[in-house]
This record gives C-alpha cells, sequence and structure tokens, in this order.
C-alpha cells in the first residue's frame, strides 16, 4: 500500500500489478492510517468549507468495509474494530482505546504505569500490536521533563503491555540502573513483527521480547537491525566490529559477513540487502547491495533511483513486502521531502 495526496492504492509487491484504488477528490486533504495486523486502513479527508469524513477499507481489496466511523486522523489503529488515542501533556503519555465506528472510549487510563518497587512513574512512548499495547515507562524520584535525562539518579526502566480489549496488564519487564546517564530507552525500543526488541541502561545485550506474551526470545549481543520468524540480523558485539550476523533465537551465529556500517537493511533467506548511496552533491544515485550470505561479498545492483534531497546520513529504506524488496527514499522534513515519488521494487 502507498500513501498519495489522492488516496491509497494497493500494488501486488512482485509485478508491481495495481490492485485497487480509493482516491479522493482533488478538492479534499487527505491522510491515512494502517492497523496493526496490516488488515484495514483508514482514509480521512477535509474537502473545502465541509466536515472531515472517513471510511475503513480492506486492505486485501480496497473495498470499503464502513462508511463513517468515527477516526480523528491522529489516533492508531488496533484492527477494525479499535484504535488508540494518546494524550501528551506535561506529565507524560496516557492512552486510551476507542471503538472505531463510534468514536467511544472503551477504557483509558487515569495515570501512568506504575513500576513494582512504587515511586514516581512517567509513560514515555508507547507500541501498539493487535494483541497487546506496550508502554514505556520511566521511575524515579523525579520523573519532571526536565529530570528525565539526569545523569544522578536511580531510575526504572520497564515494558508494561497491556490488552487492547480491557486494558488489563498482560505483561511486564523491568530494569533499574542506579546511574542512567542521562538515558531512556524511548529511542532503542523497536517492533518487528511480533517481536519487541529494547536497550535498557546497565544491560549490556539487546533484548528480543515476543510482544504477546512477553517471553525474552533472544539476547544480541550487538544492535539488532532485523527479524524475521526464525532469526534476527545484527552488528557485532564488540566495539569495533563491523561484521553483521544472522543469528538464531537461540544465540547460534548462522552467518557472518564484514561490511560497512549501514542501518538501513533487511535480512533475506539467501543473504541481506542494504541501501548503497555515494555520500556526493545531490542527484546521485541510490542503489542496493545485496550480500549472499555463502559469498560474504557484497555486489550492488543499480536502481536508477536518484532523489535531488536524499538525506545524506539516511540515504534510503527498504522493505520485505510479498515477492519482493521495496527501496524508497525517506520521506521527513530532514531530506525536504514530502512524499515519495519513485520506489523500485527487487526480486
Amino acid at each position: 500500500m502507498v500513501e498519495l495526496e489522492a488516496g491509497l492504492i494497493g500494488l501486488r509487491g512482485d509485478t508491481g500489478e495495481e490492485l485497487w484504488r480509493y482516491p479522493a477528490s482533488d478538492d479534499e486533504d487527505v491522510g491515512a492510517e494502517i492497523s496493526a495486523d496490516g488488515t484495514h486502513a483508514v482514509v480521512r479527508s477535509i474537502a473545502d468549507d465541509a466536515e472531515p469524513t472517513a471510511v475503513l477499507l480492506d486492505t486485501t481489496t480496497g473495498a470499503i468495509v464502513q462508511e463513517v466511523i468515527g477516526w480523528d486522523g491522529q489516533s492508531l489503529l488496533v484492527d477494525d474494530e479499535r484504535q488508540v488515542r494518546r494524550h501528551f501533556d506535561g506529565d507524560g503519555l496516557l492512552v486510551e482505546v476507542a471503538d472505531l465506528v463510534e468514536g467511544q472510549a472503551l477504557w483509558g487510563q487515569e495515570e501512568p504505569a506504575s513500576c513494582t518497587a512504587g515511586g514516581l512513574s512517567r509513560q514515555v512512548s508507547s507500541i501498539v500490536h493487535p494483541a497487546a499495547i506496550v508502554l514505556v515507562v520511566y521511575c524515579a524520584d523525579d520523573v519532571s521533563e526536565g529530570a528525565l535525562y539526569s545523569p544522578s539518579q536511580q531510575a526504572t526502566h520497564a515494558l508494561v503491555a497491556l490488552d487492547p480489549g480491557s486494558g488489563e496488564e498482560l505483561w511486564r519487564y523491568e530494569s533499574t540502573e542506579e546511574d542512567t546517564e542521562g538515558f531512556l530507552p524511548d529511542p532503542e525500543v523497536a517492533r518487528f513483527g511480533d517481536v519487541l526488541v529494547a536497550r535498557f541502561p546497565g544491560v549490556s545485550d539487546h533484548l528480543l521480547f515476543d510482544i504477546v506474551d512477553g517471553d525474552l526470545v533472544a539476547e544480541s549481543p550487538g544492535p539488532v537491525l532485523d527479524v524475521t520468524e526464525e532469526t534476527y540480523l545484527a552488528r557485532g558485539g564488540q566495539e569495533g566490529d563491523s561484521s553483521y550476523e544472522l543469528r538464531g533465537f537461540d544465540g547460534q551465529v548462522l552467518y557472518s559477513v564484514a561490511a560497512d556500517p549501514v542501518d538501513a537493511v533487511v535480512a533475506l533467506d539467501e543473504g541481506m540487502v542494504r541501501v548503497r548511496m555515494e555520500r556526493g552533491p545531490d542527484g546521485d544515485p541510490i542503489d542496493a547491495e545485496v550480500t549472499l550470505w555463502e559469498e560474504g561479498e557484497g555486489t550492488v545492483v543499480e536502481t536508477g533511483l536518484v532523489v535531488e534531497s536524499a538525506s545524506r546520513s539516511e540515504p534510503g529504506r527498504l522493505l520485505r513486502v510479498p515477492g519482493a524488496v521495496l527501496l524508497y527514499p525517506p520521506v521527513a522534513p530532514a531530506t525536504g521531502a514530502d512524499e515519495i515519488g519513485h520506489i523500485v521494487a527487487l526480486q
């Protein structure tokens, strides 16, 4: 699925064939959101001098499932029935789950989740999954905005998973550090499908959790870059180690190849694909580099993708879809671009 100024378009990954399109008129401002389980999308449009309208689509067919829904344009979709609203204020983040059609709240937090040891707590962020809403929680004597990055106080960092249907706690993981060194876990918590990867202060490894039940499925000595059904791709754990390692969840290193550090990378059964862009003037090509595990040497695939405003620090993104790996430029204020104008699909 690709979000356009005029709506959404669904494409086959292996051929690029257009499967469906949900258009809006030229005088409408359009926004879209994909559900956490990927099965539905909501499209909200605002025409001149008119109230916003939103429809729910089936992402397989593009068919309209619900004509009128109560989506505000900012909530995150859990599935075709529920949305997660996030409220940020001076005391941190609170979440509530509302009915998608009527917009009525089903349940909501009145205060941040606490840590086992008690004390003050502050929710930093949240990750939405069909089976759990995972909160990143910071607990300390002082949890004010100014104290969050204080290097001197003892703090507990917690992952607290809530049931999207009831708000009841499903599981949690906590880690206490005597000296936080001004570090919050929020930038180092990421979701890869059903796996949550987190890095906590005082814990040397990157931890991989099953989002559904909270089981610790793996511990990686180096940063985790991608996760598949049975493996994960990580950087080498030793300082100065430039290798990429494909590991099983049991920690066994299946393959290891040496290559320059690049964060935009995806793992495949046969090898890995990375973004390759020369750090020259604007207008340089954004290519892909394919490295087969058995051979260990990268081969550059020229894609013909050139973006004038590509970021030097983040030249492009990779995404696995059925039948292909997509390469596209990042859409971010740092690049000066506000839309994706060119996508390359690699076999």
